[in-house]
């Protein structure tokens, strides 16, 4: 019996009933502010009965529930339409309007034209659409403090050398100097790195006049960028000297003043990371003592040019409400983070909020129901504010919309009535943590009646960006809290607990004692060997907070705006010694739901996937960052392109990546160019060609997994200018540009081979978006395109006498082979050559680095040597993900090797967690199509490889849940699949190596067609148990 006919036997038996479910808007179930006239719809069809196809569907939107229960959907009926798609339908219906509650519902018919019942009605309320809507100004806090850092006089030549020194007091270790970048509070260019210097050497002695001194760093050679308020920290080696010296000898010059230098702080580090330059006496070549520049500033502790601001101020109003509430809606924004709170309480459960934007292009703003929070009489709404990647003063714009039972409404706005104090965080850094002064809290500051004696009128502020958006991404929350495992005490007085997991987050803190008491929370990865925390890698941060004790009975801490890497806190202050009750983990990140679970019989592999989604998910903080502790966590492209695919079925990733775009989308210039991280802070742009990909190849990959078209209309055009930039640059299809190659690899690969590799890969991406897109005649011209690039890329780096390419390391093998573009007369020789450097030269294990291993691993494995790659992945020596493991690894780290120190080691890097993907697709077997994109179709190809004795993985798609688990038996194998409603799917049932056999699905006998290794089943929606038993 076929299994087409096997399976429509069942459907006969016992039809069931098709069900329309979870209705999504924007990817959102009933979101609150969408701010977009024309939001997707998605929804998911369930069926027990097999073989169930969507055929047509019927959406309808009214502005009421009553209207579209009674059938009348007074702002759009779609009708029937005939389609399968399921997934961001773009309404169609009468022009939307601001603050618009709107109520949708779904019907489809299936494979036989029948139609179901309507879905439960699903809701979603508009933002504020225009800029008219908007009554609230922009208003911040000032005060007298001021301070920009030194600044030499002005120069006639660039080429004029300015020094700035420090006097240590005496002879002192150090390791590492960082230069922090001025940005005067005067200065209005938005550019980076005012007077900062072109070329400069760092100099030490023991002499104040140098007579006799010695280079520690050398940035003389070559023209040096900058790093937004980033500092360049720069490696000195271990070095001891009293005085440490910058020496400019090319000066930065911008437009209209004269050349320049300029920095903000200056820090020496001692071997333990410790500022050793605090305070320290300066002196100079010259030095301009006016407007908020002195020497002085220099080691003042000031690591940004403080323009009049409060550090962390709050802000208040009160108002009065004289009617009965019906609703009331808050749409808010704050730079950097803000806390809203009304009557006493906070707003929302969402924390380091707006997200991360580009601030000159775009700000967020939320939308929240505050109508439980609101009274009749007097109220009061309140702000407090963190600095997070904002280095300005504090900013607050805030619209409060008062629906009364009677009709009318009243709006309580951001303007010039509000007034100012500020806040007990007197200290509040991303990078470095927070100083909270409990003796210093307004108890009942955002209640109305609170005593406001000594508060001041706030100031009315500038709009900080043209556009004012409102949030698309689910918000940064606490999303679990954790216990710590043990507490030791190192030394006397200095506990240190360990929450037997790496993550980020912060502490809460219950401690009692007396008023003023400072406790101490130091954040780290790892520990030294007396059991202290280590805190060399995190660089110039200090990730310390700071909780100094009101002294009124037990008190709670925990931080409102900062984060930190860690799995060890090391706390200091304590008045008594603290039992493990007495501080918590905080879990925070972007809410990123659960997509998919991987679990399989050997537990190395287990232990990898529990430390990837560690990684993946506590490396989500509005954007996909590179690392949660150190002085960086931004948005690297070339980390959050490889790691994509494994994120993609893992979690939930549409709203978060369709976020991500839209900041690469805002910060591409108009030749093309993508920079290395977005926002754009590190790195270059144009950037690294492998980095820069991440444009076209997110949206690629997004859309693999959503079929959203949508999606790759509103970047096909951004994509198409990245593309063309290469082209223009390239030389004969060359590209010889890349700054990082394949990044912490073990062997070296020619970085114009990677480049141009690149070049060739988001050019066929090009051409599949365009046939995706109906574009016919730029998917012609493109296919044309990457045929020529090709075609260099092999004439310039295949070598016909060896048979390899490059260098003949193993991405060098692998990239060719990967794009598909070895001819076919030498691709066996390339892949023989490729398999013996991996057995021969590296023991079965890898030399790639972040970029090589996803593509090498993918090649093993779809040139019949999967098992190979399952050996390299279940390795426990260096290099591999199992030697991590034997250190005690609870994320995945940035290296291959064990590295402790100073340099660039963070033990929570989520660009090798990319073998997550490999888990599902290749040992689960569960592979999307990007033919057949939204999992409209897709493969269960489970690979039975080494020690193996069942693996199983389940993925909630789009269309609904597809899962596959299959085991060895003593003559076979079993295989359980599940193909959601409106899906299809090609089974490949492994043979695991009989070659007489049966197989059975729910029992009754079916014939497959034998392909390989596997037996191929072409099947429709359903849950379907195979069994292939040996004949004896």
């Amino acid at each position: 019996m076929s299994l087409e006919e096997h399976y429509l036997s069942l459907n006969s038996a016992s039809a069931g009933e098709v069900l329309v479910e979870g209705l999504l808007t924007e990817y959102k179930q009933d979101p609150l502010g969408l701010g977009t006239r024309k939001p997707g719809f998605s929804w998911k069809t369930n069926s027990k009965r097999r073989g169930v196809r969507q055929t047509a569907y019927q959406i309808q939107v009214a502005s009421s529930l009553g209207l579209l229960n009674a059938g009348k959907p007074d702002l759009w009926d779609s009708g029937k339409i005939e389609s399968s798609n399921s997934v961001q339908i773009i309404y169609g219906g009468k022009e939307l309007q601001s603050r618009m509650m709107c109520f949708w519902r779904v019907r489809v018919w299936d494979e036989n034209d029948v139609s179901t019942n309507y879905s439960p009605a699903a809701a979603f309320e508009m933002a504020l659409l225009v800029e008219t809507d908007w009554q609230a100004r922009w208003i911040t806090a000032l005060d007298q403090c001021r301070g920009n850092g030194y600044h030499s006089e002005f120069a006639d030549s660039p080429d004029t050398t300015k020094w700035v020194q420090v006097d240590l007091g005496e002879p002192r270790r150090f390791t590492s100097v960082a230069l922090y970048h001025a940005r005067p509070f005067d200065w209005r260019d938005d550019s980076f790195g005012y007077g900062f210097p072109v070329r400069y050497r760092i100099e030490a002695s023991d002499d104040a006049e140098f007579a006799d001194s010695w280079i520690v760093a050398d940035r003389t050679d070559g023209d040096q960028g900058v790093l937004d308020m980033i500092p360049w920290t720069l490696e000195t080696g271990d070095q001891t000297a009293r005085y440490v010296r910058v020496v400019a000898t090319k000066l930065r010059q911008h437009d209209g003043l004269k050349p320049l230098f300029a920095l903000a702080e200056i820090e020496v580090l001692d071997p333990m990371c410790r500022n050793i330059a605090a305070g320290a006496p300066v002196t100079a070549s010259d030095s301009l003592e006016e407007n908020g520049w002195s020497k002085d500033n220099l080691t003042d502790g000031g690591r940004v040019s403080r323009e009049p601001c409060s550090a962390s101020p709050m802000m208040r109003r009160e108002f009065d409400l004289d009617k009965p509430i019906k609703q009331a809606r808050a749409y808010v924004t704050g730079l950097g983070y803000y806390e809203l709170r009304i009557n006493g309480a906070k707003v929302g459960d969402d924390v380091l909020t707006p997200s991360y934007t580009t601030f000159s292009k775009r700000v967020c703003y939320s939308t929240y129901d505050v109508t439980s929070m609101l009274a009749v009489g007097r109220n009061c709404v309140g702000a407090m504010f963190g600095q997070a990647w904002w280095r300005k003063p504090a900013r607050l714009l805030l619209q409060l919309e008062v629906q009364f039972t009677d009709g009318s409404r009243t709006t309580v706005v951001t303007d010039e009535h509000w007034i100012w104090a500020p806040s007990p965080i007197i200290e509040n850094s991303l990078y470095n943590g927070e100083v909270y002064d409990a003796r210093i809290e307004q108890r009942g500051w955002d209640i109305a009646g609170a005593d406001d004696t000594g508060w001041q009128p706030v100031s009315l502020a500038d709009s900080p960006a043209p556009l004012l958006s409102a949030e698309t991404i689910r918000p940064i929350r606490v999303v679990e809290t954790l216990a710590p495992k043990t507490v030791a005490e190192p030394k006397p007085g200095v506990y240190v607990f360990d929450f037997g997991q790496n993550f980020s987050g912060w502490c809460r803190l219950k401690v009692s004692g007396p008023a003023g008491t400072n406790v101490t929370l130091r954040h780290a990865e790892t520990l030294f060997e007396d059991g202290t925390v280590n805190q060399q890698n995190l660089r110039s941060g200090k990730a310390t907070d700071v909780y100094i004790l009101s002294g009124e009975g037990e008190e709670t801490y925990e931080p409102r705006f900062t984060y930190h890497g860690f799995r060890y806190v090391q706390v200091e202050g304590l008045p008594g010694a603290p039992g493990l009750d007495s501080i918590r983990g905080r879990v925070v990140h972007t809410v990123l739901p659960d997509a998919g679970t991987f679990e399989c019989s050997n537990e190395l592999l287990n232990t990898v996937q529990r430390c990837c989604r560690w990684t993946q998910r506590t490396n989500f903080h509005s954007v996909p960052t590179d690392c949660p502790q150190r002085d960086e966590r931004q948005g690297w492209m070339g980390d959050a392109q490889i790691a994509s695919r494994a994120l993609l079925y893992n979690f939930d990733m549409s709203s978060a990546y369709t976020k991500f775009l839209t900041d690469i989308q805002d910060y591409q210039r108009e030749d093309g160019a993508v920079p290395d991280t977005v926002p754009f802070v590190w790195g270059s742009n144009p950037g690294d060609p492998i980095w820069a990909a991440a444009y076209p190849l997110l949206t690629w990959y997004t859309y693999w997994h959503t079929g959203d078209t949508g999606l790759l209309t509103q970047h096909y055009d951004g994509i198409k200018r990245y593309v063309e930039m290469l082209r223009r640059e390239a030389e004969d299809f060359i590209v010889t540009r890349n700054n990082y190659g394949d990044w912490i690899a073990v062997a070296t690969t020619p970085l114009d081979l990677i480049s141009t590799g690149s070049y060739c890969l988001v050019t066929r991406v090009l051409a599949d978006m365009a046939r995706a897109l109906g574009k016919s005649d730029d998917a012609a011209e493109y296919d044309a395109l990457f045929e020529q690039i090709a075609a260099a890329f092999n004439a310039r780096f295949f070598n016909p006498e060896t048979g390899a390419y490059g260098d003949g390391s193993q991405f060098s093998n692998a990239f060719p082979l990967y794009l598909d573009i070895v001819p076919a007369q030498h691709k066996q020789a390339v892949f023989d050559a490729l398999v013996r450097d991996v057995v021969e030269n590296h023991k079965g294990h890898l030399s790639t680095g972040i970029v090589g291993t996803p593509i090498l691993i993918d090649v093993l494995t779809r040139n019949g040597r999967a098992d190979l790659a399952y050996t390299i992945a279940t390795q426990e020596t260096y290099p591999g993900w199992g030697y991590m493991l034997s250190h005690d690894a609870t994320t995945i780290w940035e290296l291959w090797r064990l590295e402790t120190g100073p340099g660039m080691n963070s033990h929570n890097h989520p660009a090798l967690t990319w073998i997550s993907e490999w888990y599902y697709k290749v040992l689960a077997g569960v592979q999307v199509d990007p033919r057949h994109a939204g999992w409209e179709r897709f493969e269960v190809r489970p690979h039975v490889l080494g020690d193996l004795q069942w693996a199983r993985a389940e993925v909630e798609t789009v269309r609904g849940k597809v899962s596959s688990c299959w085991k060895l038996t003593e003559r076979g194998v079993d295989l359980d699949a599940t193909v959601p409603a409106n899906s299809s799917a090609t089974i490949f049932l492994p043979t695991a190596g009989r070659e007489d056999f049966t197989i059975t699905e729910s029992g009754a006998a079916v014939d497959g067609a034998r392909e390989g290794d596997w037996v191929r089943f072409e099947i429709g929606s359903g849950s379907y148990s195979f069994s292939l038993t040996a004949r004896e």
